[in-house]
């Protein structure tokens, strides 16, 4: 089993936990041997985990109702894999006092701009176990699912973040729905946000390679960590309940710059993987660096370059009603649609 020393390091040392970023259950064993406080899946994760490891799901397959067609049977295809890892976190979840020992699960993709059908399927997938958060996308009505869910008093974790704005209109979601939860006499329940840096920085090189504006990979790895950054330095500033997750690594600097910050990072097993060679030659170091600024004069070169950037790096650069239109957003749900859900239709 891999050992992930780094991460262990981390975990055990500084407020930065981490979360396995895989449905595989063979990686988030060596993941919680290595300190690991959960699991995040989407549809991608879930599709690999049903191909690479039938076994631990051919009862449960062979029980689905036949009935099941379509985007249903994609829904009781997520169900399988998020209840088998649900109980395997659960005894962990117990220790901690629902502090730790999730999954989290997310909603259609397609259907990220209709808040009554996300509430809906949000709904189903919180019925799949107590330590299930739910993954709702940072859109526009989203905001509206994340809030009424926490006022329901429903774990939740906001994802497709890829700004400074949708990551505290999330925080700001999930405060309102909190005061809602206390004035009903629900207990409030736990909340992640998920920044998916690497999602931005794709779309950012995408955009750099389409402009041929020049930018290096690390230019682009640096505008990614500092929208990290800044949403940690916000979201502490105004002492939001929801935990920051930083997501989508890239390298294992983005890593490495994160830590001493008081997040749930999802690492996915090929950066924790990159974070033990890294480790190895002597490119990352076991130190605090959340208050290290990342470098100005790289910032100043992608603001020049990509205007998109300074929408996704400043507080007000989107809107709400601007959300589902940002470049990035609609990738990273494209991405997800059609390398997860569309798959999962086929199986």
């Amino acid at each position: 089993m891999v050992k992930h020393e780094y991460l262990n390091w981390m975990a055990k040392n500084t407020p930065t936990q981490w979360c396995n970023d895989s449905a595989l259950m063979a990686d988030l064993e060596a993941a919680l041997e290595s300190g690991a406080i959960g699991c995040t899946s989407n549809p991608p994760l879930t599709y690999q985990a049903l191909l690479a490891e039938p076994d631990y799901y051919r009862s449960a397959l062979a029980a689905m109702p036949a009935s099941a067609k379509g985007d249903d049977r994609v829904v009781e295809l997520l169900g399988v894999v998020v209840r088998n890892i649900s109980k395997r976190l659960h005894g962990l979840y117990e220790t901690s006092g629902g502090k730790y020992g999730y999954i989290r699960s997310q909603v259609q993709p397609k259907i990220s701009g209709d808040g009554m059908a996300m509430h809906k399927m949000g709904l189903v997938i919180a019925a799949w176990g107590k330590n299930v958060m739910v993954k709702i996308p940072g859109t526009e009505s989203g905001m509206f699912v994340l809030e009424e869910l926490a006022a329901a008093g429903i774990p939740t974790t906001a994802t497709v973040c890829v700004s400074v704005s949708q990551i505290l209109a999330a925080a700001e979601a999930n405060e309102r729905g909190i005061r809602r939860a206390k004035a009903a006499g629900v207990a409030p329940a736990a909340s992640t946000a998920a920044i998916v840096q690497g999602r931005l920085q794709d779309y950012l090189s995408a955009l750099n390679q389409e402009r041929e504006t020049g930018l290096s990979v690390t230019d682009l790895e640096n505008a990614a960590l500092a929208v990290t950054k800044r949403c940690y330095s916000i979201m502490r500033e105004r002492g939001y309940s929801q935990i920051l997750m930083p997501a989508a690594f890239r390298t294992p600097r983005q890593v490495s710059e994160m830590v001493g910050s008081a997040v749930h990072m999802t690492i996915h097993p090929k950066i924790q993987a990159d974070v033990i060679k890294a480790e190895a030659e002597g490119t990352i170091k076991r130190r605090i660096a959340i208050d290290d600024p990342v470098d100005a004069d790289s910032l100043e070169r992608v603001a020049r370059a990509l205007p998109e950037f300074g929408l996704a790096y400043s507080p007000d650069g989107l809107a709400p009603a601007e959300f589902d239109a940002y470049g990035g957003t609609v990738m990273t749900l494209d991405g997800f649609d059609k390398t997860g859900w569309q798959k999962l239709r086929t199986l």
